[in-house]
Formats: structure tokens, C-alpha cells, sequence
């Protein structure tokens, strides 16, 4: 007899099986505050789905910090407990759900929000904001019949109760010594006033002073405990980067901490412009526990999908998709969805690997027998071969390392490969899958990413050793990569020119959300029928389509000076070995991983990945890279952003300039063809299933518009 039975035969109380459980993980969701539910999108309705519903709460959660599944959580026994000795927490959490559960899927889409926004109702449905009515866009995942969550992880945006209006964020707690007495320690951040203002709105006010925001907030306002300097670049020749020359002192007199020393205010000395590359080293306090931003989606997927209630017993909202339809007969009935994909673009695609990296993908509920795969198939959008700096003491989450700046942050460094491999510097063994593999949770993984990230994030060390020797993905892993676009990709021809005030040149028009859209339902079938998807389509060794980026001839690229055309050779993002641990890090300048590129066409588009129509039709040369303009560290690297350069009209004009590329007229005989011909690419790439069928006229309507040619 079991020991369940026997108390409850004796009469004693004991929770709920659903709630039992919890006993048996790391944390769990001890309440879902619903704070509102209300129709979605005016009730407008989807396809054979029907209208949506919007739940807007609040998880509050519960953390066995003595758990073995949470001692990676940097600071996390330092946290205040409750009588129990559990870690309190809470997130910001929105769930788009069918309204009818028989005409759901028993998917869920979990969008890994960018700092606190969401990312996919504008990738893959074109939608608004907010769910209004008429801001639905295309709805491509409402009509898929999934159901959509979204969850605040990010420690330094803060809770607000009102995910669906506004960002979702956390309420961490702040780590303590063991005495109770405050933490303080030296911080090092880094600021970049174009890269605020295209980010959070003008780094720079009207009467040329600057604010800036701390992520953690200074322990003393005495001005003489900071070292504030500015540099105008770390580079001093083609791939090659000065960490050791000195900078220059922000005069005393022309900065001021603001907001309580939350902030620093400050005027541009004189050299300076707006891509000039502030270093702000300071002592700092208060350091939230912030890697319980995976802990914090662990617990939540893990209760929608297996818990009928809370700890308070409040109803699962999800429950009852556990009669929707499955797509295998073996489909799990003991869980609510069938199909649980994360997803993340940019900073939250790098924190979808990282999530994998450090183990949360086990549910660690239970023994080795008992235990659940958190999600089953994992999107991985333009992380390139990043992780994040958010499970550290006093984390940054917010950067990511380019060219130009941010060098300087934990979470760049090996692993990078999903594969288990060895680092050629430190003898290492890891990977992004070697977690997951010792517990069998390994989910399914499509990894996409636009040109920029082999220029801008090393994205070639995610299939190579470091050492630029191809040790390809595993079994579980495909990488496509969508040629020339950039960070994000474009805006279609129809757009040409787009310009950027941070750079020299027009931007990429390459579009790469279509490519996205494409390949959701391919990891859906993946993961719920185990069909394969295509081929990867990312450059290597072994298909000959790798090349140092210093060396234009070998990777191709035609000789464009003659129309002004910059070459950028060395202009990538390096990567040293670093040690972290020191006040200033040290990088080791002998330790340097290798970096390529893919090789180009004779057009200067490059060969490898999914060549969508605007590279295989083309209209100009879409490159991964771009220059800084002037008054924003001219010659540099050009942010995130790549390039478009247009072919000459006719053969008169490009031999007149010098152009060695064909002209538009040597190409195309009149509009006609030219559409004619993106039409077909367009299709070509549909029956490869990586373009939906719905968005051929995306490029063929981008092509009818477009006035390069007439």
C-alpha cells in the first residue's frame, strides 16, 4: 500500500497530486495571480482556431536555494528565505490562448521576451504591440493553433503587472553577505551614446548632455572611487585590438551621478563624438540574484504544462488544452502540451542557448525516471555564438559584444558549439548541449541567423573548434543562415535606400523574418512527427565556403573603390581568451580564436545559406558588414547593421565608373522579367520548406514596387 493511500485512510490531509509534486523539484509556482483575461484582438477570429483569449498575471514562485538544480544560480543562497527557507520571487506573465480547446493545438510557443519586449507577434504574425483589436497582423501563430506565453526573466526590468500593455519584467531579491551587511563590489560598464540612443530612446539630450543608466546602482557617490574614461576605438590595425593602450579621463567636473546613484549624468568632453567608447569602473551594491531568470521559466513551463493547480490551488489556465488534438498516437496525456518550443531573437535568442548551456532544460523534478524535458524544440534566432551575462553577479544582460564595443562581458566565451568539443586554448571539454545530454532533455534545435552574425558574432565557432577546423552540428541541431542580411534583416527591395545616421552606407535590404516564419511549423513537425527538416545551409570547410575576412580575394568580394566601396578587411569581431575575474579583464592576446566568413559570389552576395530572392535575383550587392559615418567612430564596424550596394543601370555607366559588375540592364530585359524571375526563386525556396507558400508575394510585391528598375 502506498504511503499516499495509507494517510489518506488515516485521515490526514495531504495536498494534491498536482501539487505533490512540487515537493519533488527545485521551486514551483506557489500562485498565479490572474490579474486580467479579456478577448483577444477585439475577438477576432482565427482560420479553423477561432478567437483568442489574453491572461494577463503574476507568478509568484518559491526556490529551494539547498536544491542541487539550483547551485549554478550565482548568489542564490545569499537571498533572503522565507520560514521554510525558500527564495521568494515573481514574474511579469501573458498567455495568448484558444478560446475553444478543441480547436487548439497542443503546442506551446514560449517567446523569450527582449529586454521585457515581446519579439514574436511582430516577427512571425506582423502584428501590433498590444492585442487590440486590428493589431493582429497576419496572425500566422494564432492560425496555427498555438498557444503563445510570455514571461518576464530579465532582473533589472522591473515587474509591472501589465505584460500585455507594457514590458514584462521580475522582482528578484537583492543577495546579501552572510552577516546580512550589504554586497559591494567593483563594476565595470561600458557606454556607446549612438548605441543607447538607437536602443532606449537619445543618449545624447538637446543641450549635449548625457544619462545614462547603471544596471547596478553605485555604492557610494564619492567621485574618486570611479575611473571614467573614453576611447575612440580598441583597434589599431586590421584585426587587431588594443586592450592595453591607455584612455583618456572623463574630467571630473563633467559628470555627476543622478537618480540616488542609479545613474550617471555627463557632457562629452572635447574628441569625443557619438561613437566614442565610454568605460565607467565603479564600486556598486545591491546585486539582485538574477539568474532566477531561468529558474523563473523552468517553474513556469513546468506548471502550465503538468500541474492542474497552483500551491494555493488556484486552476491551471492551460489545463484544459489537454484535449486538444495530437499529432502522435503516442502523444503524452499526462502533460498539456505536446509540442513546447522556446523561442528568442537577439539578446533573447543568446539566452535561449544559455538556458540550455546551464542546465535548465532538465525540470529536475523527481528521480533521473520521473524527471521532464522543460522544452521539447528550441528557436534560436540571430544569438549567433553568444550566450549571456545574466547568471553572474552584478550581470549586464542587456550586452552583447561587436566589433566596436562591448568586448568586456562573461557569457562570451567557450562554449559556443553545441557540440561537445574541446577548446583549443584551456583543454575544456563543453558545449551548449553537454547538460542536457547527461539528463536526456535535449530538445530539437533550428538555429538561424542573418550574415551579420558571422561578421559581427563569430557565428562560424558555432560549428568549427575555435581553431577554424569544421566539427559540424549534432543530430539535433540545424543552422541555417540567410545571406547578407542584417542584424534582423531588412526591408524588402521596395525599401532601397534605407540609411542609418550611425552608418556609412545604405542598409541591407535582405529580408530575413520571412525565413523565420517558414521554419516554425518545421520545428513543429519536427518535434511532434519527426520529420526531418531541410539540409542546414550555413558555411564550412567541407562545402569550401569559409575565408578569412581579412583577405578580400579569398573571400571574393569584387574590388568596389571605384565607386567608393570601403572594403572592411578585419573589420570582425575578435574574441581572445579573457579572464573575468579580475577588476579590468584580462584578455590572453596569444589566445586568440579563429574567425571566418563566408565566401562571395563575383557579385559580392554571399554563397552559403538560404539564398533568399533578394540574392539570387539581385538588384545590388547585400553585404554582412557596414562602416561607422562620421561623428560616430568613423571606420569602424558598423553597429549591427550591413550594407546595400546598387548595381549600375547600364553597361555605359558601370564601365564609365569602374564597376565590375554587371549592370541591371546586362541582367534583366525590363521589370517583367526581373519579378518574373524573384517569383521563381520565391517558389524554389518553397519547396525546399523554407518559405511558406503565403509569402512568395512578399517578395514578388517588394519586386513590383521597388523603383532601382523601371
Amino acid at each position: 500500500m502506498s504511503v499516499l493511500r495509507s494517510l489518506l485512510m488515516l485521515g490526514v490531509f495531504v495536498w494534491p497530486i498536482a501539487a505533490l509534486a512540487h515537493d519533488h523539484g527545485p521551486g514551483y509556482v506557489d500562485s498565479l495571480e490572474i490579474v486580467s483575461t479579456y478577448d483577444a484582438y477585439g475577438g477576432a477570429s482565427f482560420g479553423n482556431v477561432g478567437p483568442y483569449s489574453v491572461i494577463v498575471a503574476i507568478a509568484h514562485n518559491k526556490l529551494d536555494p539547498d536544491d542541487p538544480a539550483n547551485a549554478g544560480i550565482v548568489d542564490v543562497k545569499l537571498a533572503p528565505r522565507d520560514a521554510r527557507g525558500m527564495v521568494d520571487y515573481s514574474e511579469d506573465v501573458l498567455i495568448l490562448r484558444p478560446k475553444s480547446a478543441a480547436n487548439a493545438k497542443r503546442v506551446l510557443f514560449y517567446d523569450v521576451v527582449n529586454r521585457g519586449n515581446k519579439v514574436a507577434p511582430g516577427t512571425f504574425d506582423g502584428a501590433g504591440a498590444t492585442f487590440a483589436a486590428g493589431e493582429q497582423g497576419n496572425a500566422l501563430l494564432l492560425r496555427l493553433g498555438y498557444t503563445i506565453v510570455f514571461s518576464g526573466w530579465q532582473g533589472n526590468v522591473l515587474q509591472t503587472g501589465a505584460g500585455d500593455t507594457s514590458s514584462l519584467g521580475t522582482d528578484f531579491p537583492v543577495a546579501v553577505n552572510h552577516d546580512g551587511s550589504p554586497i559591494i563590489g567593483e563594476v565595470r560598464e561600458e557606454f556607446i551614446l549612438d548605441a543607447l540612443d538607437a536602443a532606449n530612446g537619445p543618449g545624447l539630450a538637446s543641450n549635449g548632455v548625457a544619462t545614462v543608466g547603471l544596471v547596478n546602482p553605485a555604492a557610494t557617490l564619492d567621485q574618486s572611487a570611479v575611473t571614467f574614461n573614453w576611447r575612440q576605438t580598441w583597434l589599431i590595425a586590421p584585426g587587431v585590438e588594443d586592450y592595453d593602450s591607455p584612455s583618456t579621463p572623463v574630467p571630473t567636473a563633467n559628470w555627476s551621478y543622478v537618480n540616488g546613484g542609479n545613474a550617471v549624468q555627463f557632457t562629452p568632453p572635447a574628441g569625443t563624438d557619438l561613437g566614442t567608447i565610454y568605460t565607467f569602473i565603479y564600486k556598486a551594491t545591491a546585486p539582485k540574484v538574477m539568474g532566477l531568470g531561468f529558474s523563473a521559466i523552468r517553474e513556469l513551463i513546468t506548471f502550465l504544462n503538468y500541474d492542474r493547480t497552483d500551491r494555493q490551488g488556484n486552476p491551471n489556465p492551460v489545463w484544459d488544452l489537454r484535449m486538444a488534438r495530437c499529432e502522435r498516437r503516442d502523444c503524452d496525456r499526462d502533460s498539456v502540451f505536446e509540442v513546447r518550443m522556446m523561442e528568442g531573437i537577439s539578446q533573447s535568442g543568446r539566452f535561449t542557448r544559455d538556458f540550455l548551456y546551464q542546465g535548465f532544460n532538465d525540470d529536475a523534478r523527481g528521480d533521473n525516471d520521473s524527471r521532464h524535458t522543460v522544452f521539447n524544440g528550441m528557436f534560436p534566432i540571430i544569438p549567433a555564438s553568444r550566450k549571456t551575462y545574466t547568471n553572474f553577479r552584478w550581470s549586464q544582460p542587456g550586452r552583447w559584444s561587436k566589433q566596436h564595443e562591448d568586448h568586456w562581458q562573461p557569457g562570451d566565451q567557450f562554449p559556443f558549439a553545441y557540440q561537445v568539443s574541446r577548446d583549443p586554448f584551456s583543454g575544456k571539454r563543453d558545449g551548449i548541449l553537454k547538460k542536457c545530454l547527461e539528463t536526456n532533455t535535449c530538445p530539437k534545435i533550428i538555429h538561424l541567423i542573418g550574415g551579420f552574425e558571422t561578421w559581427g558574432g563569430r557565428d562560424v565557432l558555432v560549428s568549427t573548434d575555435g581553431l577554424g577546423h569544421d566539427i559540424g552540428l549534432p543530430e539535433n541541431v540545424r543552422e541555417y543562415v540567410v545571406p547578407g542580411a542584417s542584424h534582423g534583416g531588412g526591408g524588402g527591395v521596395a525599401t532601397i535606400p534605407t540609411l542609418s545616421p550611425i552608418c556609412k552606407y545604405p542598409i541591407s535590404a535582405v529580408v530575413e523574418s520571412t525565413i523565420d516564419r517558414a521554419l516554425v511549423p518545421v520545428l513543429e513537425d519536427w518535434v511532434a512527427k519527426d520529420v526531418a527538416p531541410p539540409p542546414s545551409a550555413y558555411p564550412s570547410n567541407a562545402n569550401r565556403l569559409l575565408a578569412p575576412p581579412e583577405d578580400r580575394s579569398a573571400v571574393g568580394f569584387p574590388d568596389l573603390s571605384s565607386i567608393g566601396v570601403t572594403y572592411p578587411a578585419g573589420l570582425y569581431n575578435p574574441l581572445v581568451v579573457t579572464d573575468y575575474f579580475h577588476t579590468i579583464p584580462f584578455p590572453n592576446l596569444s589566445k586568440n580564436y579563429t574567425v571566418l566568413v563566408s565566401k562571395t559570389d563575383s557579385d559580392g552576395n554571399e554563397l552559403a545559406g538560404v539564398r533568399v530572392p533578394e540574392v539570387v535575383v539581385p538588384l545590388a550587392t547585400y553585404t554582412s558588414w557596414n562602416l561607422r559615418a562620421a561623428n560616430h567612430a568613423p571606420g569602424e564596424n558598423g553597429y549591427y547593421l550591413g550594407s546595400t550596394f546598387v548595381f549600375a543601370s547600364t553597361k555605359a555607366e558601370r564601365m564609365a565608373s569602374g564597376d565590375p559588375r554587371p549592370s541591371l540592364e546586362e541582367r534583366y530585359s525590363s521589370k517583367a522579367d526581373y519579378v518574373s524571375k524573384v517569383q521563381a526563386a520565391a517558389e524554389a525556396l518553397v519547396g525546399q520548406r523554407l518559405l511558406l507558400e503565403e509569402d512568395v508575394q512578399v517578395y514578388v510585391n517588394a519586386a513590383q514596387a521597388q523603383t532601382i528598375l523601371p
